[in-house]
Protein backbone atom coordinates (compact mmCIF):
# COMPACT_ATOMS: atom_id res chain seq x y z
CA UNK A 1 0.00 0.00 0.00
CA UNK A 2 1.20 3.89 -0.91
CA UNK A 3 0.61 6.17 1.62
CA UNK A 4 -0.68 9.38 0.01
CA UNK A 5 -3.44 11.49 1.59
CA UNK A 6 -2.77 11.57 5.85
CA UNK A 7 -4.99 12.61 8.73
CA UNK A 8 -3.74 13.66 12.00
CA UNK A 9 -6.07 14.15 15.35
CA UNK A 10 -4.72 16.19 18.17
CA UNK A 11 -2.71 19.49 17.13
CA UNK A 12 -1.44 19.41 20.64
CA UNK A 13 2.65 19.53 20.98
CA UNK A 14 3.10 16.41 19.02
CA UNK A 15 0.26 16.82 16.88
CA UNK A 16 1.57 19.69 15.54
CA UNK A 17 5.12 19.08 15.41
CA UNK A 18 4.14 15.60 13.22
CA UNK A 19 2.36 17.80 10.76
CA UNK A 20 5.58 19.65 10.44
CA UNK A 21 7.60 16.22 9.92
CA UNK A 22 4.53 15.19 6.97
CA UNK A 23 4.48 18.21 5.14
CA UNK A 24 8.06 18.96 5.02
CA UNK A 25 8.17 16.21 2.91
CA UNK A 26 5.25 16.81 1.03
CA UNK A 27 2.47 15.06 2.67
CA UNK A 28 -0.97 17.20 2.80
CA UNK A 29 -2.55 16.93 6.51
CA UNK A 30 -5.63 17.03 7.57
CA UNK A 31 -5.17 17.93 10.81
CA UNK A 32 -8.58 17.92 13.25
CA UNK A 33 -8.99 18.81 16.94
CA UNK A 34 -11.81 18.87 19.16
CA UNK A 35 -12.84 22.69 18.93
CA UNK A 36 -11.25 25.67 16.90
CA UNK A 37 -9.74 27.08 19.99
CA UNK A 38 -8.06 23.88 20.50
CA UNK A 39 -7.29 23.98 16.58
CA UNK A 40 -6.01 27.75 16.47
CA UNK A 41 -3.84 26.84 19.13
CA UNK A 42 -2.21 23.91 17.51
CA UNK A 43 -2.09 26.06 14.44
CA UNK A 44 -0.22 28.51 16.09
CA UNK A 45 2.30 25.92 16.98
CA UNK A 46 2.49 24.72 13.86
CA UNK A 47 3.36 28.55 12.46
CA UNK A 48 5.90 28.82 15.05
CA UNK A 49 7.78 25.73 14.22
CA UNK A 50 7.80 26.56 10.54
CA UNK A 51 9.10 29.92 11.94
CA UNK A 52 12.22 28.54 13.96
CA UNK A 53 12.89 26.62 10.52
CA UNK A 54 12.81 30.00 8.30
CA UNK A 55 15.31 31.48 10.95
CA UNK A 56 17.15 28.39 10.58
CA UNK A 57 17.27 29.18 6.60
CA UNK A 58 14.34 28.06 5.26
CA UNK A 59 12.99 29.91 2.44
CA UNK A 60 9.78 31.47 3.54
CA UNK A 61 8.47 30.40 -0.23
CA UNK A 62 8.82 26.85 1.11
CA UNK A 63 7.34 27.34 4.45
CA UNK A 64 4.35 28.82 2.81
CA UNK A 65 3.89 25.71 0.74
CA UNK A 66 4.37 23.60 4.19
CA UNK A 67 2.15 25.32 5.55
CA UNK A 68 -0.48 25.44 3.17
CA UNK A 69 -0.45 21.39 3.07
CA UNK A 70 -2.24 21.54 6.48
CA UNK A 71 -5.83 21.22 5.96
CA UNK A 72 -7.24 22.39 10.00
CA UNK A 73 -10.93 20.71 11.02
CA UNK A 74 -12.86 19.85 13.57
CA UNK A 75 -14.94 17.47 12.39
CA UNK A 76 -14.17 14.26 10.46
CA UNK A 77 -16.14 14.70 7.49
CA UNK A 78 -12.70 14.61 5.20
CA UNK A 79 -11.40 11.22 6.81
CA UNK A 80 -13.25 8.86 4.46
CA UNK A 81 -10.68 9.79 1.61
CA UNK A 82 -7.07 8.96 4.16
CA UNK A 83 -4.91 6.24 3.83
CA UNK A 84 -3.70 6.93 7.14
CA UNK A 85 -4.03 8.69 9.78
CA UNK A 86 -2.06 9.55 13.54
CA UNK A 87 -3.94 9.97 16.59
CA UNK A 88 -1.49 12.49 18.84
CA UNK A 89 -3.94 13.07 21.77
CA UNK A 90 -2.74 12.82 25.69
CA UNK A 91 -1.67 9.94 26.48
CA UNK A 92 -4.73 8.47 28.31
CA UNK A 93 -5.61 4.67 27.11
CA UNK A 94 -9.60 5.37 27.00
CA UNK A 95 -9.20 8.96 25.45
CA UNK A 96 -6.97 7.16 22.71
CA UNK A 97 -9.08 4.32 22.26
CA UNK A 98 -12.36 6.26 21.86
CA UNK A 99 -10.35 8.08 18.84
CA UNK A 100 -9.51 5.06 17.60
CA UNK A 101 -13.05 4.14 17.47
CA UNK A 102 -14.16 7.49 15.81
CA UNK A 103 -11.40 6.75 13.22
CA UNK A 104 -12.78 3.63 12.82
CA UNK A 105 -16.30 4.61 11.60
CA UNK A 106 -15.30 7.12 9.53
CA UNK A 107 -12.59 6.06 7.35
CA UNK A 108 -12.05 3.85 4.63
CA UNK A 109 -11.73 -0.31 5.35
CA UNK A 110 -8.31 -0.18 4.00
CA UNK A 111 -7.20 2.91 6.31
CA UNK A 112 -3.97 2.40 8.61
CA UNK A 113 -4.47 3.78 11.81
CA UNK A 114 -1.54 4.62 14.02
CA UNK A 115 -1.46 5.22 17.60
CA UNK A 116 0.91 8.07 18.60
CA UNK A 117 2.02 6.24 22.73
CA UNK A 118 5.48 5.86 24.54
CA UNK A 119 4.01 3.25 25.97
CA UNK A 120 0.54 2.05 26.17
CA UNK A 121 -0.43 -1.18 25.09
CA UNK A 122 -0.87 -1.20 20.96
CA UNK A 123 -2.56 -4.54 21.22
CA UNK A 124 -5.25 -3.69 24.05
CA UNK A 125 -6.15 0.04 22.02
CA UNK A 126 -6.42 -1.89 18.62
CA UNK A 127 -8.89 -4.53 20.19
CA UNK A 128 -11.35 -1.32 20.62
CA UNK A 129 -11.53 -1.12 16.70
CA UNK A 130 -12.65 -3.46 13.79
CA UNK A 131 -9.45 -3.66 12.17
CA UNK A 132 -6.81 -4.74 14.29
CA UNK A 133 -4.69 -5.98 11.60
CA UNK A 134 -4.26 -2.19 10.41
CA UNK A 135 -3.90 -0.71 14.02
CA UNK A 136 0.24 0.13 14.64
CA UNK A 137 1.91 1.81 17.38
CA UNK A 138 4.29 4.67 16.01
CA UNK A 139 6.25 6.38 18.63
CA UNK A 140 7.81 9.97 17.43
CA UNK A 141 10.51 11.18 19.81
CA UNK A 142 10.00 14.93 20.70
CA UNK A 143 9.78 16.98 18.78
CA UNK A 144 8.85 15.12 16.23
CA UNK A 145 10.12 17.29 13.47
CA UNK A 146 13.00 17.35 14.56
CA UNK A 147 13.98 14.03 16.21
CA UNK A 148 14.90 11.12 13.64
CA UNK A 149 14.17 7.93 15.28
CA UNK A 150 10.39 6.68 15.03
CA UNK A 151 9.59 3.09 17.00
CA UNK A 152 7.15 1.35 14.99
CA UNK A 153 5.90 -1.14 17.31
CA UNK A 154 3.28 -3.98 16.30
CA UNK A 155 0.54 -5.09 17.85
CA UNK A 156 -0.72 -9.15 18.55
CA UNK A 157 -2.91 -8.58 15.51
CA UNK A 158 -0.70 -6.02 13.30
CA UNK A 159 -0.48 -7.33 10.06
CA UNK A 160 3.22 -8.06 8.66
CA UNK A 161 2.16 -5.43 5.69
CA UNK A 162 0.79 -2.47 7.83
CA UNK A 163 4.20 -3.09 9.62
CA UNK A 164 6.33 -2.80 6.34
CA UNK A 165 4.15 0.33 5.02
CA UNK A 166 4.22 2.24 8.35
CA UNK A 167 7.95 1.24 7.90
CA UNK A 168 8.64 2.50 4.54
CA UNK A 169 6.46 5.73 5.38
CA UNK A 170 8.11 6.68 8.35
CA UNK A 171 11.59 6.55 5.96
CA UNK A 172 9.95 8.57 3.45
CA UNK A 173 9.57 11.49 5.67
CA UNK A 174 13.57 10.90 6.87
CA UNK A 175 12.98 9.16 10.03
CA UNK A 176 15.01 6.06 11.37
CA UNK A 177 12.40 3.38 11.62
CA UNK A 178 12.84 0.64 14.15
CA UNK A 179 10.30 -2.34 14.32
CA UNK A 180 9.46 -2.58 18.05
CA UNK A 181 7.90 -5.78 19.37
CA UNK A 182 4.94 -4.82 21.78
CA UNK A 183 6.49 -4.32 25.44
CA UNK A 184 5.40 -1.65 28.26
CA UNK A 185 7.82 1.30 27.52
CA UNK A 186 8.88 -0.25 24.04
CA UNK A 187 12.50 0.16 23.49
CA UNK A 188 14.35 2.94 24.33
CA UNK A 189 11.99 4.50 26.78
CA UNK A 190 11.96 0.86 28.53
CA UNK A 191 16.44 0.98 28.27
CA UNK A 192 16.28 4.44 29.23
CA UNK A 193 14.24 3.89 32.55
CA UNK A 194 17.22 1.26 33.86
CA UNK A 195 19.54 4.09 33.14
CA UNK A 196 18.24 7.01 34.42
CA UNK A 197 16.49 4.83 37.47
CA UNK A 198 20.26 3.43 38.52
CA UNK A 199 21.42 7.08 38.48
CA UNK A 200 19.43 7.85 41.37
CA UNK A 201 19.95 4.64 43.36
CA UNK A 202 24.24 5.41 42.42
CA UNK A 203 24.24 8.83 43.97
CA UNK A 204 22.22 7.90 47.03
CA UNK A 205 24.67 4.47 47.51
CA UNK A 206 27.82 6.15 46.57
CA UNK A 207 30.77 8.47 47.54
CA UNK A 208 30.17 10.52 44.41
CA UNK A 209 28.59 13.91 43.76
CA UNK A 210 25.42 15.01 41.39
CA UNK A 211 28.10 17.30 39.33
CA UNK A 212 30.54 14.65 39.39
CA UNK A 213 27.84 12.04 38.38
CA UNK A 214 26.65 13.74 35.78
CA UNK A 215 29.86 14.41 34.25
CA UNK A 216 31.34 11.06 34.61
CA UNK A 217 27.95 9.76 31.91
CA UNK A 218 28.57 12.62 29.75
CA UNK A 219 32.27 11.46 28.98
CA UNK A 220 31.41 8.14 29.05
CA UNK A 221 28.60 7.95 26.81
CA UNK A 222 25.68 10.22 27.11
CA UNK A 223 25.15 13.64 25.90
CA UNK A 224 23.59 14.69 28.85
CA UNK A 225 23.65 13.88 32.71
CA UNK A 226 21.24 11.13 33.98
CA UNK A 227 20.68 13.65 36.43
CA UNK A 228 20.24 16.67 34.71
CA UNK A 229 17.78 14.61 32.35
CA UNK A 230 15.84 13.92 35.34
CA UNK A 231 15.23 17.85 35.93
CA UNK A 232 14.20 18.26 32.37
CA UNK A 233 11.79 15.59 32.25
CA UNK A 234 10.27 16.60 36.02
CA UNK A 235 10.57 13.98 38.94
CA UNK A 236 7.19 13.46 39.33
CA UNK A 237 6.75 12.32 35.58
CA UNK A 238 10.17 10.11 35.99
CA UNK A 239 8.47 8.77 38.95
CA UNK A 240 5.57 8.20 37.43
CA UNK A 241 6.98 6.38 34.90
CA UNK A 242 9.42 4.33 36.75
CA UNK A 243 6.28 2.95 39.20
CA UNK A 244 4.21 1.72 35.88
CA UNK A 245 7.65 0.37 35.05
CA UNK A 246 7.94 -1.53 38.48
CA UNK A 247 4.75 -2.50 37.80
CA UNK A 248 4.89 -4.31 34.80
CA UNK A 249 8.35 -5.74 34.76
CA UNK A 250 8.74 -6.41 38.48
CA UNK A 251 11.83 -5.55 41.09
CA UNK A 252 14.51 -4.59 38.59
CA UNK A 253 12.58 -1.34 37.74
CA UNK A 254 11.89 -0.61 41.72
CA UNK A 255 11.58 3.03 41.65
CA UNK A 256 14.97 4.51 43.67
CA UNK A 257 13.80 6.08 47.55
CA UNK A 258 15.66 9.09 46.73
CA UNK A 259 13.67 9.70 43.55
CA UNK A 260 10.27 9.18 45.76
CA UNK A 261 11.83 11.55 48.68
CA UNK A 262 12.39 14.40 46.43
CA UNK A 263 9.07 14.18 44.78
CA UNK A 264 7.18 14.14 48.49
CA UNK A 265 9.43 17.11 49.13
CA UNK A 266 8.26 19.13 45.72
CA UNK A 267 11.83 18.74 44.29
CA UNK A 268 10.54 18.15 40.74
CA UNK A 269 13.01 19.84 38.59
CA UNK A 270 13.46 22.51 36.22
CA UNK A 271 10.10 23.33 36.05
CA UNK A 272 9.94 24.74 39.33
CA UNK A 273 13.38 25.77 39.75
CA UNK A 274 14.83 22.96 42.16
CA UNK A 275 15.35 18.90 41.51
CA UNK A 276 18.77 17.80 41.84
CA UNK A 277 20.08 20.76 40.55
CA UNK A 278 18.50 24.67 41.07
CA UNK A 279 17.50 26.88 38.16
CA UNK A 280 17.50 30.61 37.32
CA UNK A 281 13.95 31.47 37.77
CA UNK A 282 14.24 33.72 34.34
CA UNK A 283 16.66 31.84 32.08
CA UNK A 284 15.71 27.93 33.48
CA UNK A 285 19.40 27.49 33.47
CA UNK A 286 20.89 25.42 36.29
CA UNK A 287 22.95 27.10 38.39
CA UNK A 288 24.55 24.72 41.44
CA UNK A 289 23.78 21.37 42.62
CA UNK A 290 20.73 21.51 45.47
CA UNK A 291 21.83 21.23 48.73
CA UNK A 292 18.52 19.66 49.83
CA UNK A 293 19.42 16.69 47.97
CA UNK A 294 22.26 15.84 50.32
CA UNK A 295 20.27 16.43 53.73
CA UNK A 296 17.61 14.51 52.07
CA UNK A 297 19.73 11.30 51.30
CA UNK A 298 21.30 11.41 54.96
CA UNK A 299 18.04 11.48 56.38
CA UNK A 300 17.68 7.84 54.26
CA UNK A 301 20.78 6.66 55.02
CA UNK A 302 22.02 8.47 58.68
CA UNK A 303 24.53 10.69 58.23
CA UNK A 304 27.14 8.15 59.12
CA UNK A 305 26.25 5.29 56.33
CA UNK A 306 29.07 4.08 54.49
CA UNK A 307 28.77 4.98 50.76
CA UNK A 308 30.53 2.61 48.21
CA UNK A 309 33.20 4.35 45.80
CA UNK A 310 32.04 5.09 42.79
CA UNK A 311 32.30 3.40 38.93
CA UNK A 312 30.61 5.04 36.52
CA UNK A 313 30.17 1.61 34.31
CA UNK A 314 27.72 0.90 37.12
CA UNK A 315 24.93 3.25 35.36
CA UNK A 316 25.43 1.31 32.07
CA UNK A 317 25.80 -2.16 33.33
CA UNK A 318 21.13 -2.29 33.85
CA UNK A 319 20.77 -0.47 30.58
CA UNK A 320 22.94 -3.32 28.64
CA UNK A 321 21.70 -6.01 30.73
CA UNK A 322 18.03 -4.88 30.23
CA UNK A 323 19.06 -4.82 26.06
CA UNK A 324 19.85 -8.21 26.65
CA UNK A 325 16.61 -9.13 27.89
CA UNK A 326 14.81 -7.50 25.39
CA UNK A 327 17.15 -9.42 22.62
CA UNK A 328 16.35 -12.58 24.45
CA UNK A 329 12.23 -11.75 24.22
CA UNK A 330 12.94 -10.58 20.19
CA UNK A 331 11.79 -6.98 20.97
CA UNK A 332 13.98 -5.32 17.98
CA UNK A 333 16.74 -6.52 16.52
CA UNK A 334 20.26 -6.55 17.39
CA UNK A 335 21.44 -4.62 14.62
CA UNK A 336 18.71 -1.67 15.27
CA UNK A 337 19.23 -1.46 18.92
CA UNK A 338 22.37 0.63 18.99
CA UNK A 339 20.93 2.76 16.85
CA UNK A 340 17.91 3.12 18.31
CA UNK A 341 19.24 4.41 21.72
CA UNK A 342 21.84 6.75 19.97
CA UNK A 343 19.10 8.34 17.54
CA UNK A 344 16.80 9.16 20.22
CA UNK A 345 19.43 9.74 23.43
CA UNK A 346 22.13 11.00 22.01
CA UNK A 347 24.43 8.55 22.80
CA UNK A 348 27.70 8.52 21.84
CA UNK A 349 27.81 4.69 21.55
CA UNK A 350 24.93 2.12 22.45
CA UNK A 351 24.77 -0.34 24.90
CA UNK A 352 25.64 -3.00 23.42
CA UNK A 353 28.83 -1.60 21.89
CA UNK A 354 29.48 -1.07 25.51
CA UNK A 355 29.21 -4.28 26.38
CA UNK A 356 31.64 -5.24 24.27
CA UNK A 357 34.38 -2.75 24.76
CA UNK A 358 34.27 -3.99 28.30
CA UNK A 359 33.75 -7.25 27.03
CA UNK A 360 30.79 -9.59 27.89
CA UNK A 361 32.09 -12.07 30.51
CA UNK A 362 33.71 -9.07 31.92
CA UNK A 363 30.17 -7.25 32.47
CA UNK A 364 28.75 -10.37 33.40
CA UNK A 365 31.20 -10.56 36.43
CA UNK A 366 30.55 -7.30 37.19
CA UNK A 367 26.36 -7.93 36.99
CA UNK A 368 26.96 -10.88 39.18
CA UNK A 369 29.03 -9.08 41.61
CA UNK A 370 26.32 -5.97 41.87
CA UNK A 371 23.35 -8.93 41.71
CA UNK A 372 25.07 -10.48 44.91
CA UNK A 373 25.60 -7.11 46.80
CA UNK A 374 22.28 -5.44 45.75
CA UNK A 375 19.49 -7.63 44.31
CA UNK A 376 17.22 -7.96 41.91
CA UNK A 377 18.22 -4.92 40.45
CA UNK A 378 21.26 -6.65 38.35
CA UNK A 379 19.88 -10.36 38.61
CA UNK A 380 22.19 -11.18 35.12
CA UNK A 381 20.16 -12.02 31.60
CA UNK A 382 20.36 -15.40 30.60
CA UNK A 383 20.98 -14.35 26.95
CA UNK A 384 24.30 -12.32 28.11
CA UNK A 385 24.85 -15.85 30.22
CA UNK A 386 24.37 -17.91 27.06
CA UNK A 387 26.68 -15.63 25.08
CA UNK A 388 29.79 -15.68 27.70
CA UNK A 389 29.02 -19.39 28.20
CA UNK A 390 29.48 -19.60 24.01
CA UNK A 391 33.04 -17.58 25.08
CA UNK A 392 31.46 -14.54 22.60
CA UNK A 393 33.87 -11.83 24.01
CA UNK A 394 31.59 -9.27 21.75
CA UNK A 395 28.21 -8.48 20.56
CA UNK A 396 27.98 -9.21 17.05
Amino acid sequence: MQIGKTGIVGAGTMGSSIAVALVSRGYPVILKDKNEDCLRAGIGRVDRLLGSQITRGLPREEAAAMRNLIAPTTDYSAFAELDFVIEAVSEDIELKATVLQELDECCNVNAILATNTSSLAVSRLAARTRRPDKVVGMHFFNPAHLMKLVEVISGLDTSADTIHTVIDFAQRIGKLAIRVDECPSFLVNRLLGRFLNESVWCLNETDISIEDLDSAACSYAMSIGPLALRDKIGLDAGLSVSEFNFKEYGERFRPARLLEAMVKENLLGQKLGRGFYLYDSQTRKKTTANPQVKEIMAQLNGSAASRQPFQVERLFLPMINEAFLALQEKVCEAADLDLALMSALGMQKGPLAIASEIGLAECLKEIEALFDSLGERFRPAPLLKRYVWARRTVMM
